[in-house]
Order: structure tokens, then sequence, then C-alpha cells
């Protein structure tokens, strides 16, 4: 039996060509997906640092009032207000908080790149002898961020 020499026996320049571009799309798309996957898991990454930041300072400062409950760092600073957790309604309680790791007083606090702690108390609240602690961590990026976490602390 004798061959045609014009029968198919590969794949032709189109074919390839074809195959290529769409192998090309795959690829792009997904080293559009990493990056997105990359980023998504730094931004969990800070959060995650600043919920632990937050938590810690909780803890430091429930262990301070139970060894010296008139520390100047557990003061209202003048506001008995700062109870809220909603950052982005209040932005004062970041902006003019009553403690930052800098200051105890008077205090303000400016949001960049990197982790920004303060805290608020509320001396007798919810109820006579009791103090509502709310620290705040803050961070900016391409937005401003926040983590708020509250605690009541009481001498007992």
């Amino acid at each position: 039996m004798i061959e045609d020499p014009l029968s198919n026996k590969g794949f032709t320049l189109i074919e390839v060509l074809m195959a290529i571009v769409i192998l090309s799309i795959g690829l792009l798309t997904l080293s559009q997906m990493s990056a997105y996957v990359i980023q998504s898991n730094a931004q969990a990454s800070r959060f995650t640092r600043a919920t632990i930041m937050a938590q810690d300072t909780l803890e430091n400062l429930k262990m301070l009032y139970r060894t010296s409950p008139s520390d100047s760092q557990l003061s209202a600073g003048g506001d008995n207000n700062d109870v809220d957790t909603n950052i982005h309604a209040s932005t004062a309680l970041f902006t003019s908080p009553d403690h930052t790791d800098t200051c105890n007083s008077g205090c303000s606090a400016t949001i960049d790149s990197s982790l920004k702690r303060v805290w608020n108390i509320a001396d007798d609240t919810p109820l006579s002898g009791m103090k509502t602690v709310t620290v705040i961590v803050g961070w900016a990026d391409s937005s401003n961020h926040f983590v708020a976490l509250s605690t009541i602390i009481t001498g007992n």
C-alpha cells in the first residue's frame, strides 16, 4: 500500500498556535490568581498580628488592674464614652484615644503602614467599680484597617 504524501499525520500550524494561545491565557489567569492569593495571605497575616496585639494588650491591662488599679494607663482620660468598637463610625476612638503605646493621656495617633495600638477606658461602665477597656489596633495600606476588642475589668 502506498501512502498519500498529503495525509494528515501531524498538527497544522494553526492548531499549534491556538493551543499556545489557550495555554497562555490559562497561565496568565493562574499567575493573576497567585498574586491575589499572596496579597490575601499578607492581609490575613496583618489581621492576625493585630488581633494578637490587641488581645495581649487587654490581658496586660487586666493584669495591671489586678495589681495596681490606680495606674495611669487605666485612667479614662477625661472621656467616659469610649465603649464603642465601631472605629469607622467613631474615628476619634483611634485618633484621640485615652492611651497609646507612647502616651498615657491627651494622646493622638496617626495611622500609617505600621501597626498602631491605642486603648480607651470607660470608668464605672457598665456598673460602678468596673471599667470597659477597648483596644484598637490600626494600620493603613490601600485603605485604613482596624481591629477593636473590648472587655470589662473589675478588681475581683
